[in-house]
C-alpha cells in the first residue's frame, strides 16, 4: 500500500495533494524579490551561501553562470542536491560568528533569515565583512516586526534602520531594499504551524502542497497587510579596522 500511495504522488495532478512546506511559498515570493534584486547586479566569481539550511536558494545561484564557485555553509554539513549536479557547489560545515574562510575570499554572498537565529549578530556581520571583498555584494534578509513568533529566533527581527546601522557599523552601505511576506504568508504560517503541532503531533505534516504554493502566490501578487520580511542589498565599501 505505502509504494501504490507513493506512486500515486507521483502523478502530476495528484502531486499538489502531497504534504507542503513553508519553505515552498517562501522561495515563490522571496525568490521573485531576490531576482528582481540581483537583475543589474550579475554576479561572479566566488559566492559564500551563508547559513544555506537545505538549500532552499541553491537554484537561485546556480542561475548564474558566472559564478565559479558556490560555498554553501551551515552549522552541521550540508547534504545537498545541488552539489551532485552542478561541480560549482561545495558542502562546509561551519559558524557565521568564526567562518572558516580567509580574509577577502568572497566576491559576493546570500545570507537568507539567518542572523536572527544569532545572539552575537554584531559579530556575524563582523564575519561576512571579513571574508568578502571590498566592493563585495550582500544579500541579506530578515524578519521585520510585526513578525510571527518563531521559537528559534533569539530577536523578532530588525527594522529598516536598525539592520542599515548594523550593516554600516561593519562597512556595508545598502543599495536597495524591498519588503515582503504579508498577510497571506501570515495566514499560512499560522495554519500550518498549527496543524504540524495538532493533528500531527508535531512529526507528520497534513498541509497540501498546492494550498502552501496557491498562498505564496497570492502574497506575491496582493501585498495586503504589514509585510513581516526584509530583504536588502548591500555593498562592501570598506575594510573595518
Amino acid at each position: 500500500m505505502p509504494q501504490i500511495v507513493s506512486a500515486l504522488f507521483k502523478l502530476p495532478l495528484l502531486r499538489e495533494l502531497k504534504p507542503g512546506w513553508i519553505d515552498t511559498a517562501r522561495a515563490i515570493v522571496q525568490g521573485a524579490v531576490f531576482q528582481e534584486m540581483t537583475r543589474a547586479h550579475l554576479w561572479q566569481g566566488k559566492c559564500l551561501n551563508a547559513g544555506c539550511g537545505e538549500g532552499l536558494y541553491c537554484s537561485f545561484l546556480s542561475s548564474f553562470p558566472d559564478l565559479s564557485e558556490i560555498v554553501n555553509l551551515d552549522l552541521e554539513t550540508p547534504q545537498l542536491y545541488y552539489s551532485r549536479v552542478d561541480d560549482r557547489h561545495q558542502e562546509i560545515k561551519g559558524s557565521l560568528t568564526a567562518l572558516p574562510f580567509a580574509k577577502e575570499t568572497f566576491d559576493c554572498c546570500l545570507c537568507s533569515e539567518v542572523i536572527e537565529h544569532i545572539e552575537a549578530d554584531e559579530l556575524a556581520v563582523a564575519e561576512l565583512a571579513r571574508v568578502l571583498k571590498v566592493g563585495a555584494t550582500l544579500l541579506l534578509s530578515v524578519p521585520t516586526p510585526p513578525a510571527p513568533n518563531d521559537p528559534a529566533h533569539v530577536r523578532e527581527g530588525y527594522t529598516y534602520e536598525q539592520l542599515s546601522s548594523l550593516l554600516e557599523r561593519q562597512g556595508f552601505k545598502i543599495q536597495c531594499h524591498a519588503y515582503c511576506f504579508y498577510n497571506p504568508m501570515r495566514v499560512l504560517d499560522t495554519l500550518w504551524r498549527w496543524q504540524y503541532r495538532v493533528l500531527g503531533a508535531e512529526k507528520r505534516n497534513y498541509f497540501p502542497q498546492f494550498l502552501v504554493k496557491g498562498l505564496g502566490y497570492c502574497d506575491r501578487v496582493l501585498k495586503v497587510g504589514k509585510p513581516w520580511d526584509l530583504v536588502v542589498l548591500a555593498r562592501k565599501e570598506s575594510e573595518i579596522i
